[in-house]
């Protein structure tokens, strides 16, 4: 008989049965929301996860933010989606924050001893970041067979344990690779009609000591063409910050050149970076596919954000490969307005241009079809 439990904190390891009583949701299935509980009950396998090519885990790497644990959505076969029965447990998770639910993560670590019956370590509780709720990734399942899925970047949101062996393998060697991907709109985040619901900042920052766990088989740098994701575009953040209000410009600008260079038939998407030694993902904002333009946005024409521009688009073209394209890609900051004189200048010394919209709407610069 399963023994009562009462309070579950981080780091108990349980059953699903006696996990439910607590926390609500489902005894199957690896996204389980609990309404009545107010939770989203994550539980992650990681033997049959890094079967199908991804793994879920703490990013060796922090931010000003803090750590962020990776989180891949629900859906072993085809592309994942938000949409329909399929999506409804990624729809879950993106709308947490509405639906005033908290996201619990368990990860699969054993048998109870003399029986099939799985056992789960407790993490603790998340939220999304509010910056970059989640990245879309091409991954190779255990078929070799290519698909896309969600991958969710969660912050801790109180106590949480951060175990060496939950932390993602670094990648191994460099390799780029060329994909497609579907376009994704804001309107998943909330259901309709809207609310006034938002992806809140993380309550409180964890630092512990890490180490990764020993590196997979195959694990590579790698590059990836896909559709940006106008994720910051109409969210509301409880905890409104200079950088998520820049990140809604900076996408509101993206998507409008986007939509310019589209309507020129050009085709574009993203670039996606695994870096050789790191478990986190560069990711590029803009790229011209059929011109062979990498483009960083920015959502002000300010010194500061120009210099991060050029930072960012100096890193990120380097490893921008495509077998049709000779050489790197030819670079361009997106501005929503000139830069200041003596900036051109400071580009031209780096031999990267500038696009901005004018007054008008229009987009002006070299690289505008």
């Amino acid at each position: 008989m399963t023994a009562s439990i009462e309070v579950i904190n981080p780091g108990d390891v349980l059953t699903r049965a006696q996990i439910c009583p607590v926390f609500g949701g489902s005894t199957q299935g690896g996204i389980c929301a609990a309404i009545e509980e107010r939770n989203v009950n994550l539980y992650s396998d990681p033997e049959v996860g890094e079967k199908f090519g991804y793994y879920d885990g703490w990013l060796a790497e922090e931010d000003e933010l803090g750590a962020v644990f990776e989180y891949t959505g629900a859906g072993k076969s085809g592309d994942q989606t938000f949409e329909g029965v399929a999506g409804s447990g990624n729809r879950a998770i993106i709308r947490h924050a509405e639906q005033n639910r908290v996201l619990r993560v368990f990860t699969q670590v054993g048998k109870v001893p003399g029986s099939d019956t799985k056992t789960h370590r407790y993490l603790g509780p998340f939220t999304l970041d509010s910056i970059e709720p989640y990245v879309w990734r091409k991954v190779h399942g255990e078929d070799g067979v290519e698909r896309n899925v969600i991958v969710f970047r969660l912050r801790a949101d109180g106590d949480v344990q951060r175990a060496q062996q939950d932390v993602i393998p670094p990648a191994e060697k460099t390799a780029g690779e060329f994909v497609s991907f579907q376009a994704v709109t804001a309107a998943m985040f909330q259901t309709d009609p809207a609310t006034s619901g938002s992806l809140p900042l993380p309550k409180q920052r964890v630092r512990k000591g890490t180490s990764a766990r020993k590196p997979a088989p195959n694990a590579e740098t790698s590059g990836t063409f896909v559709v940006p994701e106008a994720f910051g575009t109409h969210l509301s953040v409880r905890a409104a910050t200079a950088a998520t209000v820049a990140v809604r410009h900076e996408a509101e600008l993206t998507l409008a050149y986007k939509a310019h260079l589209d309507a020129a038939g050009r085709r574009t998407g993203a670039y996606q970076i695994k870096v050789k030694g790191l478990t986190s993902t560069l990711r590029t904002d803009l790229y011209d596919a059929t011109a062979h333009v990498l483009y960083e946005a920015k959502g002000s024409n300010s010194r500061e954000d120009v210099r991060m521009a050029l930072g960012q688009i100096l890193d990120y073209g380097r490893y921008v490969d495509m077998p049709e394209h000779e050489g790197e890609p030819r670079l361009i900051i997106l501005l929503p307005a000139a830069p200041a004189p003596d900036m051109y200048n400071l580009l031209d010394r780096y031999d990267v241009g500038v696009v901005y919209r004018s007054d008008d709407g229009r987009f002006v610069g070299d690289a505008v079809p």
